[in-house]
């Protein structure tokens, strides 16, 4: 056991002591605290700390909500208020942007809900019991309840763990909760070569109205994954805009609905009049909005699952295209505008070198990972300048963060 006296917060919100000289990063601890602490991993340059005790306590410091909190590497900072979560988070963000020589306001837009937001889990599924994991490990842990899930979640929550404890499936290794508008869908993930095996599922009627689909690949989100549905809607539906829209549970969709309000509110205020490219496009919901004051917009999108759902958003002003960016962006010889919303990897180099070299005059990026926003934007700060930084909490109580920078050609 060591002694550590933490200092600061690393940008996952890790509390960050030294020992010897060099760096400890010990997760659910905050500066000015003194803990006792066990070193887990050593790495050349730092090393992770689980903390057993804290020693001298911050005055921050508050019971969490969540009985999980100690072990489950979902969140990150139910141990303190949420004015000190929000100060921690433009601190961090703060010192990232400094990496790109931007040292500028940066807008920081709060969640109407710090608890019971998440429209979205995934749950592992072991022995008759579901959970999540540890900590920065693959160590299983059975899951009581998940404060942070909105109460429609919940409620399938509760649903699901009966289910799998009757021993009603096998074979599932994991389970996605879903929920968009009203409608909830619960996917079970099994192995690809599992198919053959799941028949005749039993107590199905468990869940009432609630959705169940039958997944079989590697991740859910995959093309090459098949989803079945086995009991109820085999899509989800929501009013919008005077019309019901239809989603596929596999396809991506933003965790915090109101917080995603912001965001795309935000984000249509650069588009008037503009062509824009949507980039990483998803289900085609932005796609629909910025045509709404765009002269413009394509749409581009990988996942065929979800390109087939953008399908629905008609527009004359909207084109939806099926591929990857890196391939079809080239393609597009008009525009002037170009959001970008990547996965955590990042953008490719091509697609950044497309825009740079077609000379985009305007682009926007949003992000959910500090470090390959960082990354890009060094690439693009070459040729751009940044006019705006907004950070919105999409995913209180975590470290998470989703940013959005407008950028403007020098």
């Amino acid at each position: 056991m060591e002694t550590l006296q933490i200092f600061d917060l690393s940008y996952d919100g890790s509390g960050v002591a030294k020992k010897d000289g060099k760096v400890v990063f010990v997760p659910k601890t905050l500066p000015g605290e003194v803990v006792e602490a066990e070193i887990v991993k050593e790495y050349a340059s730092f090393s992770l700390a689980d903390c057993k005790k804290v020693l001298q306590a911050s005055i921050m410091r508050k019971p969490a909500q969540c009985p999980h909190f100690s072990v489950c590497g979902g969140c990150d900072f139910q141990h303190c208020g949420y004015a000190e979560e929000q100060q921690f988070k433009t601190n961090n963000i703060a010192k990232e942007f400094s990496k790109v020589g931007y040292n500028g306001k940066i807008n920081f837009v709060q969640s109407p809900n710090r608890f019971f937001y998440r429209n979205k889990i995934k749950l592992e599924i072991q022995n008759g019991k579901v959970g999540y994991n540890k900590a920065k490990t693959h160590e299983f842990f059975e899951v009581k309840t998940c404060p942070i899930a909105n109460e429609k979640v919940q409620k399938a929550l509760e649903i699901v763990k009966k289910f799998v404890a009757s021993k009603a499936v096998e074979g599932a290794k994991s389970c996605y909760i879903k929920n968009v508008g009203e409608d909830i869908a619960i996917c079970f993930l099994f192995p690809k070569n599992a198919k053959n095996h799941v028949k005749n599922v039993k107590n199905l009627q468990i869940f009432g109205d609630f959705s169940v689909f039958f997944a079989f690949g590697e991740v859910l989100e995959s093309d090459s994954t098949k989803v079945e549905c086995v009991h109820g809607k085999d899509v989800l539906q929501q009013k919008f805009d005077g019309f019901v829209a239809s989603f596929q549970p596999q396809a991506f969709n933003q965790v915090n609905d109101a917080v995603a309000a912001f965001l795309y509110e935000h984000i249509l205020k650069f588009a008037k009049n503009k062509n824009v490219v949507n980039a990483y496009a998803g289900q085609g919901l932005l796609t629909y909005m910025l045509s709404k004051s765009a002269k413009f917009v394509y749409g581009i999108e990988m996942q065929k699952s979800a390109h087939l759902a953008a399908q629905q958003f008609v527009a004359k002003n909207i084109k939806h295209i099926c591929g990857k960016v890196e391939e079809k962006l080239p393609l597009i010889s008009d525009a002037n505008l170009v959001v970008l919303d990547p996965a955590r990897e990042g953008c490719k180099a091509s697609v950044l070198g497309s825009i740079i070299e077609k000379e985009i005059p305007e682009i926007v990026y949003v992000s959910c990972n500090f470090s390959t926003l960082v990354r890009d934007l060094k690439t693009l700060l070459k040729f751009y300048d940044i006019q705006d930084v907004t950070v919105f909490d999409m995913f209180p109580c975590t470290a998470g963060l989703e940013t959005c920078v407008k950028l403007i050609k020098k």
